[in-house]
């Protein structure tokens, strides 16, 4: 009998081996920085630039002081920078400071499944516990864009219309790249996923199109990214389990993804989907990019005022429409609304002839301009438009009777048509200038182009402090 329970035991241990979180593991594992290409570690410093950027941009968000007096209070080893203050803090609670700041002004990239330069925070975190460069933070930041964009590609539908977020990857995107840092081996990462991913399950009610939007959907990405490293440091030390995280019975393909989950295409770890990565112009939704662009390029090119406005008329995809424009999103009384409000946004855009950090301030919200210009706004799907596309059409009616009408099909910054370099470091510039001086501006560029160069993380982090 002690054969037949070997045999049992080993075809057990053949089945984990083949799981998925192992096969992550063995990926993570074997991207090593050298392999990289040059326009790959490129790219994943364009990502670290305009994380820092919308770091800086959210400095004076009323979340972030709550977040560092609760980290403050709870205390642990100084073992990683806060973002502007500069508090040292343990990597869990800098995790979580760092991550709402990245996200909170909704200006973040969306490549690596989502808005994965929620990411680099909870990386850079354990970069600097571990006392690591340049190099090793590059790779680790890489293989997150990589997984993360795998998981959400490997599903047939949108996981959003299922009720959750897609910040649900995390869980398996975070453990990989995360534990190659703290110097877990195949087994031990495998282990963290199902650890971490079996109770990392952001929920979509946190950005979902008929309810309000709340300071908590800043964090959704930020706390699979906290729990990761948790799962990772348990694992470490000999916490098992459960590797079949997600093909086994009742795991996340079944449960999460519908059973819809292409294996084949999660496990082809062929190319650099990194690659895909845009970077926003516009501190809005994605889905709205498009209607608000077309709005702006009216209102600039006829020289329309606010007085002149009749009728607004609003197309896009269907997501967009039923995304943005609820009732509690039609008049936002917080940041996460007012970036997430069709409604808003054009308003705002026919008043001020942009949609940046500062369109979103509470003194905004009660602007009798723009709350009777959200009165004029008509917003409509669009059936010739994808469904979670950026396209969007602008129709504007004066009062003196002319119409005019704009459909941009790929918003600057989307497609084709990415931010340039130059234009990373203007949006860096523009929110960082009010707290840094040019020369201190310079430095982070010197040091994000030059990352790979760095010998310790930390000279990087400490340079994002600014108080």
């Amino acid at each position: 009998m002690t054969f037949v329970r070997n045999l049992a035991w080993q075809n057990l241990e053949l089945k984990y081996r083949s799981s998925v979180a192992n096969q992550f593991g063995r990926y993570a594992l074997g991207v090593k920085y050298h392999i990289l290409p040059q326009d790959v570690v490129h790219e994943a410093k364009r990502c670290l630039l305009d994380a820092f950027a919308c770091a800086v941009g959210a400095y004076d968000a009323p979340g972030r002081s709550i977040c560092e007096t609760v980290a403050e209070e709870l205390g642990g080893p100084e073992e990683a920078t806060s973002f502007g203050s500069g508090r040292r803090t343990s990597a869990l609670h800098a995790t979580l400071v760092n991550s709402f700041l990245v996200r909170f002004l909704d200006y973040n990239d969306f490549g690596g499944g989502g808005h994965n330069s929620d990411a680099i925070s909870g990386i850079l975190a354990v970069a600097e516990r571990e006392n690591l460069g340049g190099e090793d933070f590059l790779t680790s930041l890489v293989i997150s864009y990589e997984l993360g964009a795998r998981v959400m590609q490997s599903s047939a539908g949108s996981i959003g219309d299922k009720g959750w977020t897609i910040d649900i990857r995390g869980g398996l995107s975070m453990p990989p790249s995360l534990g190659k840092l703290m110097g877990l081996n195949e087994e031990q990462i495998a282990n963290a996923m199902g650890v971490c991913a079996s109770y990392s399950l952001p929920l979509g009610v946190l950005d979902a199109g008929r309810e309000e939007n709340s300071m908590f959907k800043n964090l959704r990405f930020g706390m699979v990214a906290y729990n990761a490293i948790l799962a990772c440091m348990l694992t470490k030390k000999g916490f098992t389990r459960p590797v079949r995280i997600v093909e086994g019975d009742s795991g996340l393909g079944q449960v999460i993804f519908g059973g819809d989950m292409d294996l084949e295409r999660l496990l082809d770890f062929s190319g650099w989907r990194i690659l895909q990565t845009r970077h926003k112009a516009l501190c809005a939704n994605a889905n709205s990019h498009g209607h608000i662009f077309a709005t702006l390029a009216i209102v600039k090119e006829h020289d329309l005022k606010p007085e002149d406005i009749a009728l607004v008329r609003i197309k896009a995809g269907s997501r967009e429409s039923r995304h943005t424009t609820s009732p509690a999103k039609k008049y936002p009384r917080n940041a996460e609304n007012a970036n997430h409000s069709a409604y808003y946004a054009n308003a705002v855009a026919i008043k001020d002839r942009g949609f940046g950090p500062e369109s979103i301030k509470p003194q905004k919200f009660i602007d009798p301009v723009v709350l009777d210009l959200i009165e004029k706004i008509i917003v409509e799907p669009d059936s010739t438009m994808p469904a979670h596309g950026y396209q969007g059409i602008s129709e504007i009616t004066t009062k003196d009777g002319r119409c005019f009408q704009k459909r941009v099909d790929v918003p600057h910054g989307f497609g084709d048509d990415p931010l340039t370099d130059q234009e990373l470091e203007e949006k860096f510039s523009e929110m960082a200038s009010k707290y840094m001086s040019e020369k201190h501006i310079q430095k982070i560029f010197s040091a994000v182009w030059n990352a790979e160069r760095l010998d310790d993380i930390g000279k990087l982090t400490r340079l994002m402090v600014f108080q």
